[in-house]
């Protein structure tokens, strides 16, 4: 089969300064009139950091979803993740789910770890449908707590989910969808994070899209944080050239998304 266009997915999950992580590869190909979109909510009521902030974290939260009416759901990913050994058992529009796959990191030199977790979700959004989505039973309360700056930990407390969701259009070229997950770092100690994209079939990259998921960015941090492809710094309104992980979502144009990011580009 030949594809007209290429449409790229990158699913990147992110935090800074950890070791044992998770080699971003290929998770998923899907082909066809393709395309994807994403939805989910962070459990920070704040951005962290910062002596004043107190020490608190929502345990559930919600988001719309919508496929329009000459759409059909092809798949659907749930991503969560946050501070702590983890909790890898949650509830999703009322139904108890148990991660399938599961990631984590640990910080060098301390006990201070963080993980992540993904479950397959299409059935419940094919029952469901369009509407309000909650993500709950996801209680980071006690872990988070020595990783607060108020109590004197490196401010890296944080959690949130996502949605990744794969539709079909049939008024839409035939695509490449390409879904890459991990969950590996950036920071001042790991500066460069270089991901090399394999597996991918781009004959023409008009309509082509990069989007990702991308954990504990902050709005107030711009320390260069620049995302390059081929060398091409990309940027937009909602995130600018030297601080792409700030806490923003482009399919609400949200830039209060605390210590989260679901960004993508054309």
């Amino acid at each position: 089969m030949r594809f007209l266009k290429h449409q790229l997915l990158v699913l990147l999950l992110v935090i800074p300064t950890f070791f044992y992580a998770q080699e971003i590869e290929l998770f998923q190909q899907l082909n066809g009139r393709y395309d994807y979109l994403s939805f989910g909510n962070t459990l920070n009521l704040m951005e962290n950091g910062g002596i004043n902030i107190p020490c608190e974290i929502l345990t559930e939260s919600s988001a719309e979803f919508q496929l329009q009416a000459d759409q059909t759901l092809v798949a659907a990913y749930l991503y969560w993740a946050g501070s702590g050994p983890g909790d890898f058992e949650v509830t999703f529009n009322g139904n108890p789910l148990v991660a399938e796959r599961t990631f984590s990191y640990m910080l060098p030199a301390s006990t201070s770890v963080y993980f992540g977790a993904m479950v397959d979700v299409t059935s419940i959004l094919g029952d469901f449908g369009n509407g309000t989505y909650l993500l709950s039973d996801l209680d980071l309360t006690d872990a988070i707590q020595t990783f607060c700056q108020i109590n004197g930990g490196n401010a890296t407390n944080f959690g949130g989910w996502a949605v990744t969701v794969v539709y079909q259009d049939d008024d839409l070229p035939l695509n490449q969808v390409n879904i890459f997950d991990g969950f590996e770092t950036v920071s001042a100690a790991n500066p460069q994070l270089d991901i090399e994209l394999n597996n991918l079939n781009v004959l023409d990259n008009i309509g082509a899209k990069l989007g990702f998921l991308a954990w504990e960015g902050d709005l107030g941090i711009a320390n260069n944080e620049t995302l390059q492809i081929n060398g091409n710094i990309l940027s937009n309104d909602l995130n600018p050239a030297d601080n792409q992980f700030n806490g923003t979502n482009s399919f609400t144009n949200n830039s209060e998304f605390y210590n989260m990011d679901i960004d993508f580009y054309d």
